[in-house]
C-alpha cells in the first residue's frame, strides 16, 4: 500500500512538473511577442569632421529574434515497471517590419543632410527576417560653425510590429588643419644658381587624411619650380613629410613664395597654405673682371682683351667657358673654355680683336660667362661685361713732303749759287778787261 501511494505520488509530482514547465514556455512566448531588432554596430566616416564637413553614419541593423528550445520529459509509470523520454525542440522567428528611420539631434551641430529635399528620415524601408541583417547609410553633416568636441546625435528606428530604437552615435568635430612649416627656405640665392628647398606637411589631426597634394608657385613667375607639384597620398593621424623643391632664380630682388596643400578628410576638400620670402641677388655669383683692354687702336691693328674669371660662388660649378656676346666681329678665340672650377677658383681668360672690319669710332664689345650647376647640370649664364674701344684712323706719314721740301730748298740754292758764281766771273772778266 505505501508503495502504490509512493508511485502515485511520484506520478504526479512528474504531472505538475510538465504543466509548470508548458506554463513557463507559454509565459516565455506571450512576452515575446514582437521581434528584437538592435544595433550590432555603426561607423562613422570620415572619423572626425571639420567644421562644414558632411559625412555618413554606416549602421548594422539586426533582428535579433532567432530562438530555438529543446526540453526534455521524462514519465514514469505508477507501478515503477518502465520510464518513457520525450524531447521536444520549438522554434519561433518573427520578420521586423521597419517603419522608418531617422537621425535627431539636440542642437543643430550634427544634422541629417538634405540633398534636394526636405526628407531627413527613411520611409518603409521594408521587412528584416530572423537573423537577417541590413545595413544604412545615413548622411550627416556639421554645421560651419560647430566647436570642436563630441556630439551623441540619435538614431531611431521604428518597428511597425515591435518594440522601436533608439540609440546614440558617437560623432568627433575637430578644426584642426594641415599645416606647412619651413624646413629649408634660404632667406637669399644668386641668380645663378640653383637652391633646394624643402617644407615639413604635418598632419595635426587626430584622424587620417588622404589624397594629400603640396604646390609651390610665385606671384610673377619670378622662380623656376622642378618639381611644381607634389603627391605624398595618405597622412595618418599628427604624421608628418618632407617635400623638396629644385628652386631657380629669373630675376633679382624681394620675390614671394606661395605653397599650397590640398586633402581630403572623408570626401571633403581642403587647404592649407603657406607664404615666404626669398632674395634673389648678384652678389657671390660667377664673375667676369676686366684686366686689360687698350683705351684706343688705329683701324686694322690688333686689340688684346684680358680677363680674370672668378668663382665667388659657395659651390663648384662645371663646363665655365667665356664668349662674346655679339655678332659680325673677328675675335679670336670665338670661346675660351675653362672647364671646372672649384669654390674661390680665378682663372684668366684672352681675346683678340680684329679691327679691320671695325667703323671708326667707339666700339662696345660685350662678353658673358656660361657653365652649368653641378647639382642640376642647369646651364647659367652672367649678365655680361661691356669693353669700349676707340677705333682711330691711322694718320698719313709727313716724311715724303718734308724730303720734297728740302730737295726743293737743295735745288734753289744750288741755283742761287749758280747764279752767284756766273754773275762774280762776268764781273772778274770786265775787270781784267
Amino acid at each position: 500500500m505505501k508503495e502504490e501511494r509512493k508511485k502515485i505520488g511520484s506520478f504526479m509530482t512528474a504531472l505538475f512538473a510538465v504543466v509548470f514547465l508548458l506554463l513557463l514556455m507559454a509565459a516565455t512566448a506571450s512576452a515575446a511577442e514582437g521581434p528584437a531588432v538592435m544595433i550590432t554596430d555603426y561607423i562613422v566616416e570620415p572619423e572626425v569632421l571639420m567644421p562644414g564637413d558632411t559625412g555618413t553614419i554606416t549602421l548594422t541593423i539586426k533582428n535579433m529574434d532567432t530562438q530555438s528550445s529543446e526540453s526534455e520529459m521524462i514519465v514514469t509509470d505508477p507501478l515503477g515497471t518502465s520510464q518513457q523520454t520525450t524531447t521536444t525542440t520549438s522554434t519561433r522567428g518573427i520578420s521586423a517590419e521597419i517603419e522608418t528611420i531617422r537621425l535627431s539631434s539636440r542642437s543643430k551641430d550634427i544634422e541629417w543632410l538634405k540633398e534636394g529635399t526636405q526628407r531627413t528620415e527613411y520611409f518603409n524601408v521594408g521587412a528584416l527576417g530572423p537573423g537577417e541583417s541590413i545595413t544604412i547609410s545615413l548622411p550627416i553633416k556639421a554645421a560651419a560653425y560647430a566647436r570642436d568636441g563630441t556630439y551623441f546625435p540619435e538614431v531611431y528606428i521604428e518597428v511597425d510590429n515591435g518594440d522601436n530604437v533608439r540609440y546614440p552615435v558617437r560623432v568627433q568635430v575637430d578644426s584642426s588643419e594641415l599645416q606647412l612649416l619651413e624646413q629649408d627656405i634660404p632667406s637669399g640665392i644668386s641668380i645663378s644658381e640653383s637652391k633646394e628647398i624643402a617644407i615639413v606637411v604635418a598632419n595635426n589631426r587626430p584622424n587620417t587624411v588622404s589624397g594629400v597634394n603640396v604646390f609651390v608657385k610665385s606671384s610673377n613667375d619670378d622662380f623656376e619650380f622642378t618639381p611644381e607639384g607634389i603627391f605624398i597620398g595618405k597622412l595618418e593621424a599628427y604624421e608628418q613629410k618632407e617635400v623638396e623643391f629644385t628652386l631657380t632664380p629669373l630675376s633679382e630682388g624681394d620675390h614671394d613664395l606661395y605653397f599650397e596643400a590640398t586633402y581630403k578628410n572623408g570626401n571633403n576638400v581642403h587647404h592649407s597654405e603657406l607664404t615666404s620670402s626669398v632674395e634673389v641677388k648678384s652678389s657671390s655669383d660667377v664673375k667676369l673682371i676686366l684686366v686689360n683692354a687698350p683705351e684706343f687702336v688705329l683701324k686694322g691693328d690688333m686689340a688684346r682683351i684680358d680677363f680674370d674669371v672668378a668663382n665667388g660662388m659657395a659651390k663648384d660649378i662645371k663646363a665655365v667657358s667665356v664668349v662674346p656676346a655679339i655678332g659680325g666681329l673677328k675675335i679670336l678665340p670665338s670661346e675660351y673654355f675653362i672647364g671646372d672650377m672649384e669654390a674661390g677658383d680665378v682663372f684668366s681668360a684672352s681675346f683678340d680683336v680684329h679691327t679691320s672690319d671695325l667703323s671708326v669710332g667707339e666700339t662696345t664689345i660685350p662678353f658673358k660667362v656660361l657653365f652649368k650647376d653641378v647639382d642640376t647640370d642647369k646651364q647659367y649664364e652672367t649678365e655680361g661685361y661691356e669693353v669700349h674701344v676707340e677705333v682711330r684712323e691711322p694718320q698719313k706719314s709727313e716724311f715724303p713732303n718734308q724730303m720734297l721740301f728740302g730737295a726743293l730748298l737743295v735745288i734753289l740754292v744750288l741755283v742761287v749759287l749758280a747764279v752767284w758764281v756766273r754773275v762774280k766771273r762776268k764781273r772778274g772778266q770786265r775787270e781784267r778787261e
